[in-house]
């Protein structure tokens, strides 16, 4: 049996953050049963590109700066560590920091920000497919991991939370090399679950006070929910999250083989708000099942159809800048760019990973369906719930 705690917070004013966040904790227990005097405790938010904190991307501040106080109040000396996508790099980390508002919070706190770029090698037998992977050294060394991540859909993995969250301990490029190692979104959920399995964060809280609908995780709308959650079980605190915003399990690859690998306990015990008071009718939820194909192709009879119809990334015209970050941040390496022209995608051999489409600080690629996928994943038409 799990317990996730659930606070109303209205919005990221840095008072009522706090204490919205200190009576979250009081309900799993108390700051003290996470935390002890002397403690190195790293924080992992979610910050995985140089978006502003108002564009609900990544974990906002006056959360992290909240975290911080209380953790340093129970004695914890704080470091914030992240890999954003992309290298994994001084620059990059100095930027990535700035923009999301977290230098500032560190600089208030006295938080150190990790500029550490080596790695550590994790081993876990247990694992599916990972037994040993490589993760950023402050996660690797602290005595207690607080797992920081936002509530959002998404674009390849329907909806993502705690658990792939943790994908920000693999530094840099090695990210992109687990994309192409796994293209097919089930088995890059069990990596997801190697991984977050592998690093054990001890408490997870959710910044779900402005989270991201539809396609993200950065390029969705934000959607105001004004919740704090938390557990110290990151699977029923994202099926908890999913439940919130009335997404069916069965849709997320991430909860499909969770549930075969025996991880997710579905008896959950609500402490505060209660989902039947909180939860959200008009979520928009990307319209792709858990294997990454429109619903419907769980008949056997549309097996042939599923490359014609699985949705894609297109390159916006209006939009589009030319800087290349699409070119650099696909792991197939199948986007090319002519000096002066936009950027060509070769589907033939794109993956469907929308790493292009998260990574673009434009937000110049779009997840395109064509009519038919449009037409079979339609309720009214297919008849499917």
């Amino acid at each position: 049996m799990q317990y996730v705690s659930i606070e109303r917070c209205e919005s990221y004013d840095e008072e009522k953050v706090y204490k919205a966040l200190e009576q979250t904790i009081n309900n799993l227990g108390g700051w003290r049963k996470f935390i002890k005097p002397g403690n190195v405790v790293a924080l992992k938010p979610n910050l995985l590109m140089y978006k502003k904190p108002e564009e609900a991307a990544t974990t906002h501040p006056a959360i992290i700066k909240a975290v911080i106080t209380q953790v340093q109040k129970a004695g914890g000396l704080v470091v914030i560590a992240e890999s954003p996508g992309g290298p994994y790099n001084l620059t990059m980390l100095k930027y990535v920091y700035k923009m999301t508002g977290i230098e500032k919070v560190a600089c208030e706190t006295g938080a150190i920000l990790n500029y550490d770029l080596r790695v550590d090698t994790i081993n876990q037998s247990n694992a599916k497919y990972l037994k040993k992977v490589e993760i950023i050294k402050p996660l690797a060394d602290a005595d207690v991991i607080i797992n920081l991540p936002k509530l959002k859909t998404h674009a390849a993995m329907v909806y993502t939370g705690a658990i792939k969250n943790m994908f920000g301990a693999i530094a840099g490029t090695s990210k992109t090399d687990l994309h192409m190692r796994m293209p097919d979104y089930n088995k890059f959920a069990d990596c997801l679950i190697d991984i977050f399995t592998g690093t054990k964060p001890t408490l997870n809280i959710m910044d779900a006070i402005i989270g991201m609908e539809g396609y993200g995780p950065t390029s969705g709308d934000p959607k105001h929910i004004g919740l704090l959650l938390a557990s110290e079980n990151g699977f029923s605190l994202d099926v908890t999250a999913s439940k919130l915003i009335r997404l069916p399990l069965n849709y997320v690859p991430v909860f499909v083989q969770a549930k075969e690998r025996g991880l997710i306990d579905e008896e959950i015990i609500i402490h505060g708000e209660q989902l039947e008071n909180i939860a959200i009718k008009d979520f928009k939820i990307p319209e792709h099942s858990a294997d990454g194909h429109p619903r419907v192709f769980r008949r056997r009879f549309m097996k042939s159809f599923q490359y014609l119809l699985k949705p894609r990334p297109e390159i916006q015209n209006g939009s589009c800048v030319r800087c290349g970050d699409c070119v650099r941040n696909c792991p197939p390496k199948v986007i090319r760019m002519e000096q002066g022209k936009k950027p060509v995608i070769n589907y033939k051999d794109c993956i469907r990973c929308f790493c292009c489409q998260e990574l673009c600080s434009h937000n110049a690629i779009k997840i395109h369906r064509n009519l038919l996928s449009k037409a079979l994943v339609n309720k009214k038409i297919t008849g499917l719930k």
